[in-house]
């Protein structure tokens, strides 16, 4: 079973890293890549120590076809958690993801990342945290749809699938679902809420998330 995972996510990733590389004889890079830096506050409702306030820069870099439309996108990334209780970064990760707007309403992507954590992974009211250096994937399946659209006024519902896969360990480490709006407040910054549920090996959360990003 843990092979058979290994294989679907080298797959899925060499898969995109082929059409990725072969693309280059008919498409060429959007002028300007975008960067986004997001603030992001999650409130564990069933765990309140887990809650934590996070960190992420990005740089999308979009390769176009000879018609100008988005072919692939490569994003590197990093991003930092810190648990509000016990005020440690208890994650650290820096990757990059390469995925491809299947239809305007869904995207697909797989990212290879290095993440640090110091994770309290044992369901105590105790600051026990386990410290692991490691390589894990990601996959991620990304469902929006506009729900309201005027003038100056825009309202997006998305929904939100990830599996996470630990090369060490060569098992998934987690699935997050969720399922949340995304509200513009200019062409410069975005807000977002949704609800979420996290399933791992030894506990599940459900969660709420606020989100602020920069978008330039």
């Amino acid at each position: 079973m843990k092979w058979g995972s290994l294989k679907v996510k080298i797959i899925a990733f060499l898969g995109l890293s082929f059409l990725f590389i072969f693309s280059f004889a008919y498409a060429g890079w959007a002028q300007k890549p975008e960067f986004r830096l997001t603030h992001l506050y999650r409130y564990d409702l069933r765990q309140d120590f887990r809650n934590i306030y996070a960190d992420r820069i990005s740089a999308t870099f979009s390769y176009l076809d000879d018609q100008g439309r988005p072919l692939l996108k490569l994003t590197p990334f990093f991003e930092m958690s810190r648990n509000i209780k016990w005020d440690i970064w208890e994650r650290k990760e820096v990757g990059l993801e390469i995925g491809k707007d299947i239809f305007p309403w869904l995207y697909f992507g797989d990212a290879i990342q290095k993440v640090w954590t110091r994770e309290n992974d044992i369901d105590w009211f105790i600051p026990f945290y386990e410290k692991r250096d490691y390589v894990e994937s990601e996959t991620r399946l990304y469902l929006s749809r506009n729900l309201f659209s005027a003038k100056n006024f825009k309202l997006k519902g998305f929904i939100l699938d990830e599996y996470i896969f630990d090369f060490d360990r060569g098992a998934w480490l987690r699935n997050e679902v969720a399922i949340g709006i995304i509200l513009p407040l200019s062409k410069y910054i975005e807000t977002e809420v949704n609800w979420g549920h996290i399933k791992r090996h030894n506990y599940d959360s459900d969660a709420v998330e606020t989100s602020i990003t920069l978008v330039f």
